[in-house]
């Protein structure tokens, strides 16, 4: 229902930026660091997949990977919260408490097949620092711990330097668990200074030689994901980007693969796409020689004719970027992969981890703070959603195929949805989150939770009318008079904007054929799918939930744990004050009911 949303409200309203009928499998820890549960089988299969290794060094090995473990995060869905140990300490439920002791990893030992395919590989990845970037960087520090080197391209930003972008990346607590489990990580990484939306991807003639000479495994995930983004930043970063991209993978000395990091909405015309290419709305060579020869206005004004029966700038750009490797990657070991709306982490590194209002997060939040009251949308359409967990692995496990695998005639699309598997209605996930939330309030809430979704455009206007316009008007005057700053009619007016802007995803339902990923399950190795579970058919979204809003109001909302007593307590109080207006709303109706029955019956002489 919604993709990518712009994090419009989160800054507007003050926030910081910054069932189970199939039981979800533990995430397992790489063997290199310390893996608890281990598969019984691990000596089995260290000796057939490594017949040099001896039956006596196999079981040395099973023995020194079996440590003690820590109190973990529940592997399926709390029947009973509130007399449970996870609601006396929630950051156990998110999986914080759980973190594995740290050992030192021996060149020597030999891990699974996708660990070893990475070992001594050194990875350029762009787009690290966003969402999605994160949790990928991440997952390939603590599980491929062979890993020789990863260059990170990253731009100066807001007078910030390479170096100091880099390490606001690690001060996320997403990397909690890499740095007590993985205490010395931080020399693999290094910050290379760039930017896709430059020629040449603004590297210095020092730097491109260095990933010419070094790196052998792309991941370009750089993109810019604003729906209403101007075209021509758009299609510099989307399109003139991965060109310079696939013209930098092209000299590379040893270049093993490039993954393309594209999402399953690039040809949302279409409501069945397939794992192919489909022809664009336009030729990007012609698109480029419009942009470079008009100016900025008088693109805003042609864009909707230029992105055709695309919805936006992204989706458009995205759609030429896929039509470019088409045309011009042939030659290259490349994939596209196209995930679906990405939300919050599943299990790993922790539970219900997201940065940024992406997908259906915003609404989520706004509700949960006592903003959101209605939004307009089909409540009842299927919402193709996927934890980014679970597609940082599947991304992880296409790229290792398409690199091993021998080369296909056409370039290999990797879809990443859940709809086929597992399909929750918006209405559904709603209701998960409200029920599972209420245990774990915000300290900043304004008011109690009273949300609903409505595709009726009458009953939408008035909900709107009497649950954010009038109520922010008067709110605005009071804090005015209070000596306080107004923000409740500029939130309402961001909101609706983005409400215009998602419009075209609040009522339709897309099928995304994903057969690649779900063929590719069954071949890996046991292990694998344990290290890189992305596993849909495992996946429950009772459990998702109950991690879901608490992880939105610790790593999102930044609410301090310690703050949730007085949160509870503030909860209550609003929900006194909610069903008070409610009474009074009720009973004001009421008496006008009853004054115009009395009016009529007065009126034609009854009384």
């Amino acid at each position: 229902m919604w993709m990518l949303s712009d994090p419009f409200f989160l800054h507007a309203s003050g926030l910081p930026k910054s069932a189970p009928a199939v039981q979800p499998t533990a995430v397992a820890v790489a063997p290199r660091y310390a893996c608890t549960n281990f598969s019984p089988g691990v000596s089995t299969y260290i000796a057939d997949v490594w017949p040099r290794q001896s039956h006596k060094m196999a079981l040395d090995l099973h023995r020194k990977y079996i440590e003690k473990k820590q109190d973990s995060a529940p592997l399926v869905p709390i029947k009973d919260i509130v007399n449970s140990k996870y609601y006396l300490d929630p950051l156990e439920l998110l999986g914080e408490r759980s973190f594995n002791e740290p050992r030192e990893v021996d060149e020597s030992e030999i891990g699974t097949p996708i660990q070893e395919f990475f070992r001594d590989a050194v990875i350029l990845l762009t787009g690290g620092t966003g969402f999605m970037g994160k949790v990928l960087l991440e997952k390939l520090l603590r599980s491929c711990p062979h890993i020789k080197h990863i260059y990170l391209l990253i731009r100066s930003k807001k007078g910030k330097n390479v170096d100091q972008r880099l390490e606001d990346i690690f001060e996320d607590r997403l990397f909690k668990r890499l740095k007590y489990e993985v205490p010395k990580y931080y020399h693999k990484v290094s910050g290379i200074a760039g930017d896709c939306s430059l020629p040449g991807l603004g590297l210095s003639l020092s730097s491109r030689n260095k990933l010419i000479n070094e790196v052998n495994i792309i991941f370009h995930g750089a993109a810019t994901v604003r729906f209403d983004e101007h075209i021509r930043v758009a299609m510099s970063i989307n399109v003139s980007g991965t060109r310079e991209m696939i013209n930098l993978a092209r000299k590379i000395t040893n270049l093993k693969v490039m993954t393309h990091v594209s999402t399953a909405y690039s040809n949302c015309n279409r409501l069945v796409v397939d794992e192919q290419f489909y022809d664009p709305a336009a030729d990007y060579e012609d698109v480029l020689k419009l942009i470079a020869s008009t100016d900025d206005q008088t693109l805003e004004t042609m864009t909707s004719k230029i992105i055709g029966n695309l919805p936006n700038t992204y989706a458009f750009t995205k759609s030429l970027a896929e039509d470019l490797i088409r045309r011009e990657a042939q030659d290259l070991p490349i994939l596209v992969f196209r995930p679906t709306v990405v939300i919050a982490t599943y299990r790993e590194p922790v539970r219900g981890w997201i940065d940024n209002v992406y997908g259906p997060t915003g609404l989520i939040v706004g509700a949960g703070t006592g903003v959101l009251h209605t939004y307009f949308g089909n409540p009842n359409i299927i919402t193709d959603m996927i934890p980014v967990d679970m597609v940082v692995n599947a991304l992880i496990c296409a790229t290792k195929e398409t690199a091993t695998k021998e080369k296909e005639n056409d370039i290999p699309i990797y879809t990443c949805s859940s709809a086929g598997q597992k399909p929750i209605k918006w209405i559904e996930f709603i209701d998960m989150n409200k029920r599972h939330g209420i245990y774990w309030p915000t300290i900043r809430a304004i008011w109690y939770y009273s949300f609903y979704a409505t595709d009726n455009p009458i009953l939408y206007a008035i909900l709107n009318m009497f649950c954010h316009t009038i109520p922010g008007f008067l709110l605005d005057i009071l804090a005015v008079i209070a000596g306080q700053k107004p923000m409740l009619q500029k939130i309402y007016k961001k909101i609706d904007k983005v409400r215009d802007i998602l419009a075209y995803f609040s009522d339709k339902e897309w099928t995304f054929i994903n057969k690649r990923l779900l063929g590719m399950w069954d071949t890996l190795d046991k292990q694998d799918q344990e290290l890189f579970n992305y596993d849909i058919h495992q996946l429950s979204w009772e459990y998702f939930s109950q991690a879901h809003c608490l992880g939105l109001r610790v790593y999102l909302v930044k609410d301090d744990i310690h703050t949730l007593p007085a949160a509870r307590k503030k909860w209550e109080k609003l929900y006194i004050a909610h069903n008070a207006l409610l009474l009074f709303v009720y009973a004001f109706l009421l008496c006008c009911a009853w004054a115009i029955v009395f009016m009529f019956l007065k009126l034609f002489g009854f009384v």
